[in-house]
């Protein structure tokens, strides 16, 4: 395509890769995107293959990028690799070929049998991609998605009181609780509260509904940074679907104080047995995050 230039990683490349990845993760349902300091940490490492890593300029401005990487054989025994998407400004969809077929060009030349990618409606809603560099579709991840969004939902909530969490009297249980749901390792387990101190800003409110002694309702408000009008809702977990109904209530009263319209709730590993509450509420699009494509390049 006239006017495109294809470069492999270089250092330095860091900032305008983020720079791109934000303003393209902006328009989509959920955004996300690794930032820079991660990226130079990541590309640091001995292990970081830069020919992995293909970037799209036009008149010395970076319009686009694509990252992949080589990764273990499955039970088949073939060399495989895993590979992102391009994130492309717009205006220069013409960059997408061109990444695509420079990066599975470099993979074929490291032997490269078959190339896994991962294409979700909430970030980049990629499956026309797919099925255009014929990928085959190979199944969807154990990982349910539900969004709450102008939906209103009617509870009581006298029945029981939401409150704020209290790091003195709820940690110890509301860390027994993520251990099980989340099937953390301890290690893991411990690193968690240092992390949540460090992204205090982004969390509006940590909420929790006590009966009892116990917490049998919680959940925590996180909002995306790169889009700031929506949040995650994170370790969410109830006993009873009327929990979940008074924690709906609340997380929509502070959103709208907050400019907040769009939340969303993972449930993964142990947290999707508590799927049976969501479908009770009709919570919008309860359904896989992503699915698992794969194109055979032998």
């Amino acid at each position: 395509m006239e006017g495109y230039t294809l470069k492999s990683y270089e250092k330095g490349f860091e900032e305008e890769q983020a720079k791109v990845g934000y303003e393209v993760a902006s328009t989509w349902s959920f955004a996300h995107q690794t930032p820079s300091t991660v990226l130079r940490e990541v590309y640091s490492r001995p292990d970081f293959d830069p020919e992995t890593r293909h970037y799209c300029f036009k008149d010395g401005k970076m319009v686009g990028f694509l990252t992949s990487k080589v990764i273990e054989p499955k039970e088949d025994g073939r060399k495989r690799a895993s590979l992102v998407f391009p994130s492309i400004l717009p205006e220069h969809e013409d960059a997408t070929n061109l990444l695509l077929g420079r990066a599975l060009d470099v993979l074929k030349k490291k032997d490269i049998e078959v190339v896994e990618t991962y294409v979700s409606a909430l970030s980049g809603n990629n499956y026309d991609l797919a099925h255009k560099w014929e990928y085959k579709y190979v199944e969807d991840l154990d990982n349910i998605v539900f969004i709450l969004n102008g939906t209103e939902i009617k509870a009581n909530l006298e029945t029981a009181e939401v409150r704020n969490f209290d790091k003195e009297i709820d940690l110890e249980k509301w860390l027994a609780l993520v251990k099980e749901y989340d099937e953390l390792p301890d290690e893991r387990l411990e690193n968690l509260v240092n992390e949540l101190e460090k992204e205090s800003d982004n969390i509006v409110a940590h909420l929790v509904i006590e009966e009892d002694g116990k917490i049998v309702g919680t959940t925590l408000i996180y909002r995306n940074e790169i889009k700031p009008n929506t949040a995650n809702l994170a370790f969410t977990y109830v006993t009873e679907t009327d929990y979940l109904k008074n924690l709906a209530v609340k997380v929509k009263e502070i959103g709208k104080a907050q400019n907040i319209e769009t939340f969303f709730i993972w449930l993964y590993r142990g947290r999707l047995k508590l799927r049976e509450h969501f479908d009770e509420l009709n919570f919008k699009y309860g359904q896989p995050s992503a699915s698992l494509f794969e194109k055979y390049l032998k």
